[in-house]
């Protein structure tokens, strides 16, 4: 029966490259035309191009029905970064193939932490934000999403429930969100906005200044962010968590290794990776050592700003040859 399902398998991937082949020129065409509008647009009104990068992730995981978020898709229509006809000849060959021959590529599907590669762990990352918000969603009061770029989980998780959404990034892209719902004929208006520059201004200040309570159970999502900030700034942000929630808030966050920052290991993230980062203006800075007990390293970390950790996944294997390349932390306030 094994022997069968293998064949059968091989034979659905030949099928779906042979597809893929001949529609390659497409897929080149759009990617092109795709990545070239994102960074002309995101240039020329100040947006944050590793903003739009989950999105796509999301965009795709939807597209091949692992992750229902009609919301996501409504806004991706609008917004004016996208071209939609490159998003369309990028995918459309892959969906075309899939429905053909049933064969999901490795670009849609969500593996374990520990099987993730670096072409995959934004889908495993997407998953466990998710199941950490609806395991907590229900006992907060608040949610914060830091540096909220275009993530569309408050209508996945929080909509019609009685609790207090805010988002905070930066205005440029907040403006270019908003714009986008409304096009949409997205209702958003039960969302509190929070523009603020992180280098200038005090995120918890500006929070309160809109309407957020201190003394209540918070839910915060930092997703993507950790890799750009310096060590210093991450603790400040961790710190000012704990200090400004109430006992039993949540902060879900996500790191890569201080191997895979110093370049070593991966000539994906060492070539590719870094390199886009760094032409974008968002170089990476901050890692952390897994190679030598990673959850005694993320512990240290949390221990110095007053949080405690309530969930470790590391992402990557971890064999003697080979270590994790990051981690998914959910971290408490006791």
């Amino acid at each position: 029966m094994k022997n069968s399902t293998d064949f059968y398998e091989i034979f659905q991937f030949a099928i779906f490259l042979i597809i893929q082949l001949l529609l390659l020129p497409l897929t080149v065409i759009g990617y092109i035309v795709l990545v070239a509008k994102v960074m002309r647009y995101s240039k020329k009104h100040g947006l944050s191009l590793t903003s739009t990068r989950p999105l796509g992730s999301r965009w795709i995981l939807h597209l091949f029905g692992l992750r229902e978020d009609e919301t996501m898709v409504k806004m991706v229509a609008s917004l004016p970064h996208i071209s939609k006809a490159a998003l369309w000849l990028t995918m459309e060959p892959a969906v075309i193939a899939h429905r053909i021959c049933g064969y999901i590529p490795k670009i849609a599907r969500i593996p374990q932490p520990e099987k993730a590669t670096l072409m995959s762990f934004l889908n495993c990352r997407t998953e466990f934000f998710d199941k950490t918000k609806e395991k907590n969603i229900n006992s907060m009061d608040q949610v914060v999403f830091m540096g909220a770029g275009f993530d569309t989980r408050a209508f996945k998780y929080c909509k019609e429930k009685n609790i207090k959404v805010f988002e905070l990034d930066k205005e440029n892209t907040q403006k270019c969100k908003i714009e986008a719902f409304e096009k949409a004929r997205i209702d958003h208006e039960w969302i509190t906005f929070v523009p603020v520059d992180f280098n200038k201004e005090s995120w918890a200040d500006k929070l309160i200044e809109y309407g957020y309570d201190t003394s209540k159970k918070t839910f915060f999502l930092w997703e993507g962010v950790t890799i750009y900030l310096e060590e210093e700034s991450i603790k400040q942000t961790l710190q000012a968590v704990a200090r400004s929630s109430g006992k039993g808030s949540i902060i879900t966050f996500d790191f890569f290794s201080k191997a895979i920052i110093n370049g070593e290991g991966s000539w994906i993230m060492s070539y590719y990776w870094k390199k886009m980062a760094k032409m974008a203006g968002e170089p990476f800075k901050f890692g952390i050592d897994v190679a030598t007990d990673p959850k005694k390293n993320v512990e240290k970390l949390l221990d110095e700003t007053g949080l405690s950790l309530d969930g470790l996944a590391l992402i990557g294997k971890t064999t003697k040859k080979e270590k994790p390349f990051g981690g998914l932390v959910e971290a408490i306030k006791i």
